[in-house]
């Protein structure tokens, strides 16, 4: 059987010029929710749209989005029954990637660490598992999941890689029970090295995947400093374009450009177009005060943009997967 990282990236191919994709939200303080039947969840947006592409006279190619209305099936609401205490609040539904395996579609909350899969004309989410922090049995704390990959048939799930224990990664079998934690620190210090950054600075990914065909990684950080962290100096000026592409070993890492940078602006979902893997969609996430926007844009692996950045909402989306 084909492994599962190359399915993924075959569900369509180079004749295909329109494709719908997802994006699920992570809304922070703002997901718990009482429903009709007097229950309490947790819930995310889940919004359905198109992109559509098209080769221009000159031959290059370009991407244009299309919003689905809401009363179209553009948007629907996905709800999860389980959260996590934190300083006397009760918080989950903070999802922060997709990723479509097999005929599952899977959702990561980056609070209680449950891999969700979104089942059902009610869209609820079925735990698969719940991830610990950093080597799995040290804290009693949910991993921060921040980016997914298929990687043959396993799945990846990875942190912001900004200290040691977000560092660590998952890798979780194709049955989806068993998990390994592995210490990618070594990794995660190549790439900020690759950067420029030293030890002052830091580097926060959540825009991740893997090429099967090219043997690469392309990560996106959300975030590139080369200073100490300071909040609201990080959500309004730290904003990244750099997009890293390391081999699989993480041993020959380079660094190109995505347009200009915009600073209030930070990647936080990537996925390679099925058919095309030198192309990709990526999502960037608005977070200053109580103030969230996300925007939608397209680039192909060497850095060249190939479609304006476009505005989803007044919403943070931090998951984007093809259907």
């Amino acid at each position: 059987m084909q492994a599962y990282d190359r399915q993924r990236l075959e569900r369509y191919d180079t004749s295909t010029t329109s494709y719908t994709f997802a994006q699920i939200t992570d809304e922070d303080h703002d997901t718990q929710v009482r429903l009709d039947d007097g229950e309490t969840f947790f819930q995310a947006r889940l919004r359905f749209d198109r992109a559509h592409r098209h080769v221009d006279e000159e031959g290059r190619a370009r991407y244009t989005f299309e919003m689905i209305a809401n009363d179209e099936g553009g948007e629907r609401r996905v709800y999860s029954k389980f959260g996590e205490v934190d300083e006397e609040t009760f918080r989950g539904g903070e999802f922060s990637e997709l990723v479509r395996w097999g005929r599952h579609l899977l959702a990561f909350d980056d609070r209680t660490g449950i891999v969700g899969e979104i089942r059902g004309e009610d869209y609820r989410i079925i735990p698969r598992q719940i991830l610990m922090t950093g080597p799995g049995d040290a804290w009693q704390k949910g991993f921060k999941c921040e980016w997914a990959t298929l990687y043959g048939n396993e799945l990846i799930v990875g942190s912001h890689g900004k200290n040691d224990h977000q560092a660590w990664v998952k890798r979780i079998d194709p049955d989806g029970y068993k998990v390994v934690s592995e210490d990618w620190g070594q990794h995660y210090r190549r790439l900020r090295e690759a950067c420029g950054v030293g030890s002052d600075g830091y580097v926060t990914h959540e825009a991740v995947d893997w090429d099967p065909y090219g043997e690469r990684w392309y990560f996106f950080p959300r975030k590139v400093s080369f200073e100490p962290f300071d909040e609201p100096v990080d959500e309004r000026e730290k904003g990244n374009n750099r997009l890293i592409v390391a081999d699989a070993n993480f041993e020959d890492i380079e660094v190109r450009t995505v347009g200009e940078p915009t600073p209030e602006r930070g990647p936080s979902s990537l996925k390679l177009v099925p058919g095309r893997p030198n192309e990709f969609l990526y999502v960037k996430s608005v977070e200053i005060g109580d103030r969230t926007e996300s925007w939608i844009g397209a680039a192909d692996v060497e850095g060249n943009l190939l479609a304006e950045e476009t505005k989803l909402g007044d919403f943070k989306c931090e998951g984007i997967e093809f259907m």
